[in-house]
């Protein structure tokens, strides 16, 4: 029997792998904190190691992605990557063997230029910082919101303020981006102290409430299938796909949940993330 497509090129088994891979993904994330950090000691101080990366939400996540690791990485081989990528259908099939590949590369090549040059590197590690922040801060995004900042953003040029403050718990330095500082100015021109209160409230907020290990995961999946082109999936694709292939949702009142709480949570997250 020919295993069922949610999405362009997704089945249930490649979504298992990727939430697998996911995982790793975020080991990941840990471990380049502490690097950065002891990047900006060695390479900087005080006065060059200031930098941000906020306005990059501003732009899609598709586009932040595109990031060109120019100096870090031979030219040659970003494009062989990227071409792994666009030819794999769903393209998230491609991501655990490029992630090694990445691995293998910066394991067995060394740049002269860091041996050598330390000033003429700064730019680079600098712009590569940015980089990985900005990522590591949409990714989280995905987690709590299924959507990336980007998403959130957008919603706020628009005049959405929960999308602000919700982006603000996730990364208190999108208050730098010129459509937060935009949302604020207007706040404050117009005395509003509600609107004050409540980003008081989103900078000191916690994101617990959200921390369900498995509602993190099919917000993850919500966002993979909809980046695939998937608008909408039936009763009975959402019961095969979260309740029996991945088991991430229990339908009955004894595991708190039911079809109808499924299907809302479903639309919810697809229908509100339907563009990138």
């Amino acid at each position: 029997m020919t295993e069922p497509y949610y999405a362009r090129g997704i089945t249930a088994e490649n979504l298992r792998t990727f939430l697998e891979f996911w995982q790793k993904i975020f080991v990941v994330i840990d471990e380049t904190k502490q690097t950065i950090i002891e990047i900006i000691e060695t390479f900087f101080d005080e006065a060059t190691a200031r930098f941000s990366w906020c306005h990059l939400y501003e732009y899609p996540f598709k586009h932040t992605a595109n990031f060109n690791f120019s100096g870090l990485v031979h030219e040659e081989q970003l494009i062989n990557w990227r071409e792994q990528l666009v030819q794999t259908p769903g393209h998230i099939n491609a991501l655990p063997l490029i992630h090694d590949q990445i691995e293998s590369y910066f394991t067995s090549n060394k740049n002269p230029t860091i041996e050598k040059d330390t000033k003429a590197l700064q730019p680079i590690l600098l712009a590569n910082c940015t980089y990985f922040l900005s990522v590591q801060y949409s990714l989280y995004c995905v987690l709590y919101h299924g959507c990336f900042m980007y998403n959130l953003i957008e919603r706020v040029r628009a005049g959405d303020d929960k999308a602000l403050f919700d982006a603000i718990r996730i990364d208190p330095t999108v208050m730098g981006c010129q459509s937060a500082i935009g949302r604020i100015s207007k706040a404050t021109r117009l005395q509003d102290i509600q609107f004050f209160d409540n980003l008081k409230n989103a900078i000191d907020g916690k994101k617990a409430k959200r921390q369900q290990e498995n509602f993190q995961k099919m917000r993850v999946v919500f966002r993979v299938l909809t980046e695939a082109g998937a608008l909408r999936l039936t009763d009975s694709q959402l019961r095969e796909l979260f309740i029996e292939e991945l088991k991430l949702y229990t339908a009955n009142s004894s595991g708190g949940g039911s079809e109808k709480s499924l299907r809302k949570f479903a639309d919810t997250y697809m229908k509100k993330n339907a563009t990138t």
